[in-house]
């Protein structure tokens, strides 16, 4: 007899394994070009069944994304929020250009707000600003709001720092994903003795050098 919990730890298992499938589905294809039968299929379920844990398309790419975020968090050996941790997730990112894509896309797609993404974006957005200026805050704790009041112009406030590092890290990536030779495997990880290719995390390492003092 399956007991509550029995069939509470299957779903879970069962969703994980749908976002898990998903990542892999629009990481490769692209969301637009994936489908959700496709991604039944590779779980074995049916496609009402994937819509039962997951309302729409969308609503599984936003559920991908989130999932996403958190593993590669949870994974990273450098701690906090601050600009170390930026330049790891940059240098990871080099190993999964079909990840990468799917986040250029889909959050310039989101700047609609229409889009089911928007909110999450929105959302993503301030809270990696708000806790990386937090970590450019001389004695500032997480709570702090560096961002509070209006900056001179000119003035590298740590808000602004936090929101260029940010800024720079989203190019850097959309012109390695341009830079990359046309026909190959858009999901393959880039092969760094490339010649005409570049390192997204040294160019970043390069501007959070010139841009935040030594501590």
């Amino acid at each position: 007899m399956t007991t509550a919990r029995g069939r509470y730890a299957k779903g879970r298992q069962r969703r994980e394994q749908i976002l898990d499938t998903a990542l892999e589905v629009f990481a490769t294809g692209g969301f637009h070009a994936s489908s959700t039968k496709e991604i039944a299929r590779r779980v074995g379920v049916s496609e009402p069944t994937l819509f039962h844990y997951f309302g729409s398309k969308q609503a599984l790419l936003v559920a991908v994304l989130q999932a996403r975020d958190e593993r590669s968090a949870a994974a990273r050996a450098e701690p906090g929020t601050g600009p170390e941790a930026l330049l790891e997730t940059v240098r990871d990112n080099g190993s999964e250009p079909g990840l990468v894509r799917l986040y250029a896309v889909t959050s310039a797609e989101a700047t609609d707000p229409g889009h089911a993404a928007h909110d999450w974006f929105a959302r993503r957005y301030d809270r990696l600003r708000t806790a990386l200026a937090a970590e450019l805050e001389p004695g500032a704790g997480p709570g702090a709001d560096p961002g509070a009041g209006a900056a001179p112009a000119g003035e590298l406030t740590p808000d602004r720092v936090a929101r260029l590092l940010l800024a720079a890290a989203d190019g850097l990536q959309v012109q390695w994903l341009l830079d990359r030779p046309p026909g190959g495997d858009p999901a393959a990880p880039a092969d760094p003795a490339d010649p005409g290719g570049f390192d997204m995390a040294a160019d970043l390492r390069a501007l959070v050098a010139a841009l935040v003092p030594p501590r």
